[in-house]
């Protein structure tokens, strides 16, 4: 590093023992209210220890005001050391060229009389953000104040400016904004409406405070004063921006992406358009707070990362919440179901989908009128059937038993027969009801029937009709409907010996 700096940094001062090198440049321009700095490499190329005593004549200029960020340095043998000169400038200080004294004091660290000393200077323009014509009876700052007594002095130019400045504001609110208004009404879209009408009070607010402010120059005031009010001035026009940027993202961005939702099929833009909008509520004057902040000199920095550490423990305690929302995101972007299906939970509940929010989904139970909130997580994580795809069709199975002795085939018939005549019982190819003798069971003989029915809503019905038709018929045809039941077999005492004897 040290070999760098001496090759291609200009050499501040040399000495047999001690080394100062420049690694910034010596002359520096920066505006007022602005902060600069100067660096020094200090290198100890002696086999015994230094000790560097740092300082600067303080610059006759009360607006600017040096230090350096220690105020002596012991070196090593072979070791180097960073020296910086940070320099502060105030705002309201004019265009001044500032020269700064630096001088090294190197004394040897074994013998406290063998002292020598490096003089360097360092060159800072300062240009001043207030404008020179201050104080200049000038209307406008720029014509020669030709109006007559009283009225041609520095106030009396300061009035005629204002007014100038408020003529210009009036004709932009009447002429040049109802002009522009004639054209903007024969476009197709009404976006140029839109944004012509937020915009017309506050380039009219711009204008007339930048032709006070401009204005002000004219008056002799203090410099102090003129930069606070400045320094108002722009907090202005910060706030103008941000509610400018508020009413264009909410009547432009906003407005169009609703439109937007409306015409589309997916739920995800209804949820993500409202979230939108409160964001943009937050995030548009958080960030014209920190360019206020930014004005004032602080740093936004610290703060960002502040907000960013609070972000990670927030985040850690709404751990749940934050895996509910990515959830709620998931099923609004795959779309599993959507408002109006009815689902099939993993406890055998049947329940409508009312509402898919951000961090839960609203179902509503029809069985026992029960409004169920379930966490978006759970339901991603979760077996869930949705009984609405691929669509409204069910296909049941309902077991009926006979007693033993009963005509298979006679059985067989009649349920077919009910089905078929069943007016939700859906008939076709491949939709023909289905009868299949199932089992021996112990007390009967068991049949299921499979048939589809047109809509899942009667799920409930159409089972509980067929059984109600199947026992008139089987009433009607003698076919009995078994309970359970054992045979018991008695045995006499003959047939007891002759098992016996066996």
């Amino acid at each position: 590093m040290i070999l760098a700096i001496s090759a291609f940094s200009s050499l501040a001062g040399a000495s047999s023992a001690v080394n100062v090198f420049a690694v910034d440049q010596y002359h520096k321009q920066v505006q007022a209210g602005e902060g600069s700095s100067f660096e020094w490499v200090i290198f100890n190329n002696e086999t015994s220890p230094y000790i560097v005593m740092l300082g600067v004549v303080p610059s006759i200029n009360t607006d600017v005001s040096e230090q350096f960020n220690t105020q002596f340095i012991t070196l090593e043998p072979g070791a180097s050391a960073p020296v910086v000169l940070s320099v502060s400038t105030h705002l309201s200080m004019a265009t001044t060229n500032v020269t700064f004294s630096v001088s090294f004091i190197i004394t040897k660290m074994s013998d406290p009389n063998q002292t020598e000393t490096i003089h360097e200077q360092a060159n800072l323009l300062v240009t001043s953000t207030i404008s020179d014509r201050i104080g200049q009876n000038k209307i406008f700052g720029i014509w020669d104040n030709f109006l007559p007594s009283p009225l041609n002095t520095n106030e009396g130019a300061f009035l005629a400016s204002v007014v100038g400045w408020l003529l210009i504001g009036l004709f932009f609110a009447y002429v040049v904004d109802p002009f522009v208004h004639l054209f903007t009404k024969k476009t197709e879209t009404e976006l140029d409406d839109i944004l012509l009408k937020i915009i017309r009070m506050p380039i009219f607010a711009f204008i007339i405070s930048y032709g006070i402010v401009n204005s002000l120059e004219i008056l002799a005031l203090d410099r102090d004063l003129v930069t606070q009010i400045d320094f108002g001035y722009k907090v202005i026009v910060i706030l103008l921006v941000v509610w400018v940027a508020h009413r264009v993202y909410h009547n432009v961005v906003i407005y169009y992406a609703k439109e937007y939702s409306k015409k589309t099929s997916t739920e995800i833009d209804d949820v993500l358009v409202p979230l939108m909008e409160k964001i943009g509520l937050v995030v548009i004057p958080l960030l014209g707070l920190i360019a206020i902040f930014n004005l004032f000199g602080y740093d936004v920095t610290a703060l960002l990362a502040g907000v960013g550490f609070l972000g990670i423990v927030v985040g850690f305690a709404a751990q749940s919440t934050l895996a509910n929302f990515f959830a709620g995101i998931q099923l609004l972007a795959d779309r599993p179901f959507k408002v109006g299906d009815l689902l099939l939970l993993e406890n055998g509940d049947m329940c409508e989908v009312r509402h898919i929010g951000m961090r839960a989904t609203e179902l509503y139970n029809p069985d026992t009128n029960e409004l169920v909130i379930i966490p978006n997580n759970d339901i991603a994580n979760k077996k869930i059937i949705n009984m609405m795809e691929p669509d409204r069709k069910l296909k049941l199975m309902i077991k009926i038993d006979v007693a033993y002795g009963s005509p298979v085939e006679k059985v067989m018939g009649i349920l077919k027969e009910t089905a078929f005549n069943h007016p939700n019982v859906l008939k076709g190819k491949e939709l023909e009801p289905v009868v299949r003798f199932a089992d021996f069971g112990e007390s009967s003989l068991t049949f299921k029937t499979f048939i589809w029915i047109d809509d899942v809503n009667n799920r409930y019905k159409v089972p509980s009709d067929f059984r109600m038709e199947i026992e008139r018929r089987f009433r009607i045809e003698g076919i009995e409907i078994p309970f359970p039941q054992q045979v018991i077999h008695f045995i006499d005492e003959t047939d007891q010996q002759k098992l016996q004897k066996k």
